[in-house]
């Protein structure tokens, strides 16, 4: 291998930092990540990964993720702005940004080891979307391609970042790792008669979920919804709650749609009163959370009631 001469910064066209810049380049392509072979080829015998959520991921759990990421849902990022510093003979720290869809801050580490430049270790971290210009920011095209999609098992990785963005998760299930996450989506999807879970998708993946339980003999449906707490406050709920009416009233010909929140919820309070669902009525101390009896809020839509002004996201 190159011998280096003092530790420093490497110029992106070093011989050294070139290498590290395509590998990490061939990471963000899909035939590599679609390849087993190519994959232990690059990742390290000892590969960890940190996701946003602070959770961590080791060689084998990537390999098996990236392997099972729908081909059209594999992401198209830019590296931006590498900055790559020399640790050591063996060791190099590359640090670069992704474009404007879906920015964060990268950091990667790379080793020489008997099978060549290999990545051992790796970070994002996103960064926040605040435009100085509304009006000409690049964040409202990718705000505007917001969807939903049914929910697919390869969503799991997202499931579980969502259930680990805030404690108030739990109250949706038990998801603390992977495996639970794949649990909790296989059961949404056992009964497609039954369940018509939506995944809310924005950037190269699952921000959130809609989803409603049919009761097909009383055409009537139970839904709910839940949003990643970084993803929280972005109208993209009340949008997702919309499409989903619309999918239930038409092609599921149900009648009326019900959902019940906790009085003290003033956010899911106002995704459903903008979607049109009315307040029905009031089940007293209903939960006991941290020791303190929670009122819940029971409300319904008609397939009959107006049509509330709100533009529904699109349904691929």
């Amino acid at each position: 291998m190159p011998e280096f001469s003092v530790p420093g910064d490497l110029s992106p066209d070093h011989l050294v930092a070139a290498k590290i810049i395509d590998g990490e380049k061939q990471l963000l392509t899909q035939r590599i990540r679609h390849n087993q072979q190519e994959l232990k080829r690059l990742l390290h015998e000892d590969f960890e990964e940190v996701g946003a959520s602070g959770r961590n991921y080791d060689r084998s759990q990537i390999i098996k993720l990236l392997m099972a990421e729908p081909v059209d849902q594999s992401p198209t990022f830019q590296l931006l702005e590498p900055r790559i510093q020399q640790l050591s003979e063996t060791l190099v720290l590359l640090r670069w940004k992704t474009g404007a869809d879906t920015p964060s801050q990268r950091t990667s580490l790379w080793i020489h080891s008997a099978h060549g430049w290999q990545l051992l270790f790796h970070q994002g971290t996103k960064l926040p979307k605040f435009p100085a210009d509304v009006a000409t920011s690049p964040y409202v095209a990718s705000e505007a391609q917001a969807f939903v999609r049914p929910l697919r098992p390869s969503d799991a990785p997202q499931v579980l970042e969502a259930f680990c963005s805030h404690p108030d998760m739990a109250r949706q299930g038990e998801v603390k790792n992977l495996v639970e996450a794949e649990n909790y989506i296989q059961q949404l999807l056992k009964n497609p008669d039954q369940q018509v879970p939506l995944a809310i998708v924005q950037g190269t993946g699952l921000v959130g979920l809609v989803s409603a339980s049919i009761d097909s003999g009383n055409r009537n449906a139970w839904v709910w919804y839940w949003m990643h707490a970084a993803h929280r406050g972005s109208g993209l709920a009340s949008r997702a709650l919309a499409a989903l009416a619309d999918e239930l009233f038409t092609a599921h010909q149900i009648h009326r749609l019900e959902l019940g929140l906790r009085v003290n919820n003033p956010a899911s309070k106002k995704v459903a009163e903008r979607c049109g669902f009315v307040l029905e009525g009031r089940e007293r101390d209903k939960f006991l959370i941290n020791g303190e009896r929670i009122d819940v809020l029971n409300y319904a839509r008609l397939i009959t009631d107006q049509a509330p002004p709100i533009t529904a996201l699109a349904l691929h």
